[in-house]
């Protein structure tokens, strides 16, 4: 046994020298497969990680939580969709007064969206000689505030008051009043969005736990929905939001589904035309699209680097 083992040893010692380059290659696809098989997984159990504490804060601070749209903004619209009429601040006000367990409703209004996008080019904000371009500008109701938590860090939300007199008022996301106002503090200062100004009232606090940082995240300005109505009255693309009252999220869908096929005159045989979800939905989607990378990252090594891995 020890001489075979010897004599195997010197075979191999012997091989290695004198296929020199063969045997680097060798060790070094090795070296770069298992590199790259832990990398995947450890971004993966990153992304999980990061993505799961992010939940578990929108549960606690927002766990009932019901966005609605009439047509998906971010991909190619079917006929079905393009034909749909949007949702309106009308559908959002019959929700709160209809829907007994839902706890605050809000309405944002944006450009129509057709299949290249948002039926308006990319807005800008500026402030004296400094802009930012592709902003997140729409119309929304001091509820928003509740409903999708937009705190502001500094200053404050508008108010009914200000939405129902339409003032010029606007409350801005951090990347804005970063690159706008710099060394100043931006409340009570004006900004111009496409020509029309505002004054800035409050600044949104930056939103955490995001992996993949969206460049509009915090690009936002947001001012009363009947503020932008006043200025872009063809705009008529609405996102609904809502907030159930605790253990009353199933019923809260239920109601806002009765109302809104109601509504829309819906017959009974025919599918939803508006699109309902929820932060639970999401995280659920989430984790099964985690769980089929994993799936996958064996059937991504060749068979060859797994052999030599496990000799």
């Amino acid at each position: 046994m020890r001489m075979n083992i010897g004599e195997n040893a010197r075979m191999a010692l012997t091989t290695l020298r004198e296929n020199k380059m063969r045997s680097f290659l060798t060790v070094l696809g090795v070296v770069i497969g298992i590199t790259a098989l832990l990398s995947v997984v450890s971004i993966l159990v990153g992304v999980y990680g990061r993505r799961e504490r992010l939940f578990v804060r929108l549960r606690i601070r927002n766990p009932f939580h019901l966005p609605l749209r009439s047509r998906h903004p971010r991909r190619r619209l079917s006929p079905d969709e393009r034909a749909r009429k949007p949702l309106s601040l009308e559908d959002a006000e019959a929700i709160a007064q209809l829907c007994p367990a839902v706890r605050a409703v809000t309405a944002s209004v944006y450009p129509r969206w057709t299949d290249e996008g948002p039926s308006r080019g990319p807005v800008t904000a500026r402030y004296l000689g400094k802009e930012v371009s592709g902003i997140d500008y729409n119309g929304t109701l001091p509820s928003n505030e509740e409903v999708f938590n937009s705190r502001p860090k500094s200053g404050r939300f508008f108010s009914d008051a200000e939405n129902m007199h339409r003032a010029d008022v606007a409350v801005i996301g951090p990347d804005i009043a970063k690159t706008l106002y710099p060394d100043m503090d931006p409340l009570g200062k004006p900004i111009q969005i496409d020509g029309i100004s505002y004054e800035v009232i409050g600044v949104l606090e930056p939103r955490k736990g995001q992996l993949v940082k969206d460049q509009s995240a915090d690009k936002a300005v947001m001012v009363p929905y009947r503020t932008y109505h006043k200025h872009l009255p063809q705009d008529d693309e609405n996102m609904i939001g809502a907030v159930a009252y605790p253990g009353r999220m199933s019923e809260a869908e239920d109601q806002i589904r009765g109302v809104l096929r109601r509504r829309r005159n819906v017959p009974y045989s025919k599918p939803d035309n508006f699109g309902i979800s929820s932060a639970q939905q999401i995280a659920d989607q989430f984790r099964q699209i985690t769980a089929s990378v994993a799936l996958l990252i064996p059937s991504s090594v060749p068979s060859d680097f797994l052999s030599v891995a496990s000799a």
